[in-house]
């Protein structure tokens, strides 16, 4: 049984996730249902089903059947929770890289002499109230404006009102 290679991207972690726990939900799933619900190419579950079964954390165990009908081994589970807990680690490390970029920003603003701070960030939830924001920052009188977010600064940025960004600091993470 060879070891799967242990230097993989974080897509490619998440995306062994997934099948496996495809997998466990199904016996006989075809590798084309298992790419659509995926979201990939057939072909790179071919490779990620054969890396598995040579690493010993998936079997085919009937090949006279079409589609083969897979099972999870129990090295597969291990592998499994293995793998959720190294993208939850991730996670939770790029959280804390990201409340530390705050904090600095906030101590630099701070050191300036700014006593009042709005964060204005987007993403999922500021989609529903991305034009409440920048009026609702106006009346708040802030001495500075902390865009709270990596992708959409630009945008924001462009959206706080003129008049508020001449009598403010407005700063991105």
């Amino acid at each position: 049984m060879r070891r799967v290679d242990e230097q993989l991207s974080g897509d490619i972690r998440e995306l062994r996730q997934r099948l496996i726990v495809e997998l466990q939900g199904g016996l006989n799933v075809s590798q084309r249902a298992l790419a659509h619900r995926l979201g990939v190419a057939v072909g790179t579950v071919n490779r990620l089903l054969g890396e598995m079964v040579e690493a010993g954390y998936v079997e085919v165990f009937n090949r006279d059947v079409r589609p083969f009908a897979y099972k999870v081994t129990d090295n597969g589970r291990r592998y499994e929770r293995r793998l959720g807990l190294e993208q939850y680690s991730w996670a939770l490390s790029s959280l804390r890289r990201l409340e530390q970029r705050i904090r600095a920003a906030l101590s630099e603003l701070q050191r300036q002499g700014v006593k009042r701070v709005v964060f204005y960030g987007a993403g999922d939830v500021m989609e529903a109230t991305y034009r409440v924001a920048p009026s609702g920052i106006n009346e708040l009188e802030p001495d500075a404006v902390l865009i709270t977010t990596l992708r959409h600064a630009e945008e924001i940025e462009v959206k706080i009102d003129a008049s508020l960004r001449s009598s403010v600091e407005v700063r991105e993470l």
